[in-house]
């Protein structure tokens, strides 16, 4: 296939750049009618504002045209409706901030202030909707992808198989079959037909790379599930040592402002949600207090940023006796040990609410790798490479590893998330973690196992469970 070759692909980009231009300037000529309607000039000066966003209208078509390739918005490939949500106010905020700056520099002061904020509001609409009618021509032009995963034995890869299946409608992507690694042939037949790979991380490295290098050769999608020093090195510096190219792994963390930003974020966040949410606390206290007359917080000691211990503070909604007779096991479908209300203090993640005063006190972010308790989290560095780098940060009520998987998503799993959010760490991957936190309350998928299923795990695995997260 000719990489030069102009397809439908690159024509549908064209025209997603181009259109996106359109709605931008149709967003700002909006935003003058709301607030204006028809009368455009100022009838104490004479000056017709709309002619001073006239003057502008070059300096904002050519920026919204960079910014959106820049931002790469024309990729609808595998595209999530999230994603969609995000580019959308990601593209709306910087784009208002270089209209504002445009404003001044150029000193077009008849351009209204008040028509360009309410025009960020009004450009996530117009590019949220532009996005999903672009989307869908996609989807309906190009037919739905074919995936073949390749791994080590067939256990493995039906375990793999069950665990991405739920997700492949999502992406446009149907089951095609499994290969062995080692079936050469099959290999390279799959890599040279119509097909994306997905490898299972049981390929060895060796062979994964030859694979890689085949479907580069071969235009061939592949999806690889990143080994934990692969994380480590994303977003890595590149530098030049005489002729030698290096990747620089920085140190896992956060640099001093992005940890004095984070900490004003977190005390804004938790004082508004105590605030807010002091009157559901006072309800949901007096139904606990009334099911069984036990205790309204339960409180243990988990592990944060640098190892460091302190008691976390939740709503109880297991019995009192809970571990006496099961040990700690995490929950899972019709966990016998929950109580009526706790059912649904859980569904609504209401129990969490009390983890904000441990924000409050710096003990906690508001978004960060979930805590663990110590005696786990001893376990897990034995067995889990990297597992000690996810304490380069505060724990938090909620992260990555929480709304990208389930309550009982492995803990190799959540490391990959957690290592990830780390490296990939901004004030704008916080909001957008808080947003999904919210949508996943009303998500009603929470459990991927039952409580007996995870009761067996324990079992296996010498009384310690590798899935363990709470067992509160």
């Amino acid at each position: 296939m000719s990489r030069n070759k102009v397809t439908f692909t690159h024509i549908l980009k064209i025209i997603f750049l181009c259109g996106l231009v359109v709605m931008v300037n149709f967003g700002y000529i909006t935003s003058f009618f709301v607030i204006f309607g028809r009368q455009m000039e100022n009838v104490e000066s004479g000056v017709n504002n709309y002619d001073a966003y006239v003057y502008l209208m070059p300096i904002i078509s050519l920026s919204s045209f960079v910014l959106a390739d820049f931002l790469q918005m024309a990729r609808f490939f595998r595209k999530k409706n999230v994603d969609v949500v995000a580019d959308s106010i990601k593209f709306s905020f910087i784009q208002t901030l270089i209209t504002l700056s445009a404003k001044d520099l150029t000193e077009m002061r008849a351009f209204p202030r008040s028509v360009i904020l309410l025009s960020f509001i009004i450009l996530m609409i117009y590019i949220f909707m532009w996005q999903m009618i672009c989307m869908a021509i996609s989807r309906r032009v190009f037919e739905t992808g074919s995936l073949v995963i390749i791994g080590s034995n067939v256990a493995t890869m039906n375990e793999v198989k069950a665990k991405i299946t739920p997700s492949l409608n999502s992406v446009d992507l149907d089951f095609s079959r499994l290969v062995r690694y080692s079936d050469k042939r099959a290999v390279r037949a799959v890599i040279r037909s119509n097909v994306e790979i997905f490898l299972c991380p049981d390929v060895p490295e060796d062979v994964k790379s030859d694979i890689i290098l085949a479907c580069a050769k071969y235009d061939t999608v592949v999806y690889v599930v990143p080994q934990f020093y692969e994380i480590s090195l994303y977003k890595s510096r590149i530098i030049y040592l005489n002729d030698l190219m290096v990747m620089l792994m920085d140190r896992m963390g956060l640099t001093f402002e992005q940890r004095l930003f984070k900490r004003i974020l977190d005390l804004f966040i938790s004082i508004l949600a105590l605030v807010l949410a002091s009157p559901i606390l006072l309800i949901s206290a007096i139904l606990i207090k009334a099911e069984d007359g036990g205790p309204v917080f339960f409180k243990q000691t988990r592990l944060t940023i640098n190892n460091k211990p302190y008691e976390i503070y939740k709503l109880r909604t297991m019995r009192v006796d809970a571990e006496r007779i099961t040990g700690a096991v995490i929950s899972g479908k019709n966990d016998p040990r929950v109580t009526k209300i706790g059912r649904f203090l859980r569904r609504s993640k209401i129990d969490e609410l009390p983890q904000f005063m441990n924000v409050l006190m710096g003990e906690m972010s508001v978004v960060g790798p979930r805590s663990e308790r110590p005696e786990f989290v001893a376990t897990f560095e034995k067995k889990i490479p990297g597992y000690s780098q996810r304490f380069a940060v505060k724990a938090g009520i909620t992260g990555l590893a929480q709304v990208a998987g389930n309550y009982d998503t492995t803990a190799q799993d959540k490391l990959r998330y957690d290592l990830l959010y780390i490296k990939n760490y901004s004030i704008l991957q916080d909001i957008k973690i808080i947003f999904l936190t919210v949508r996943a309350i009303f998500t009603p998928h929470l459990y991927n196992q039952s409580f007996e299923e995870n009761r067996e795990t324990v079992i296996s695995t010498d009384s310690t469970v590798i899935r363990h997260e709470d067992a509160s």
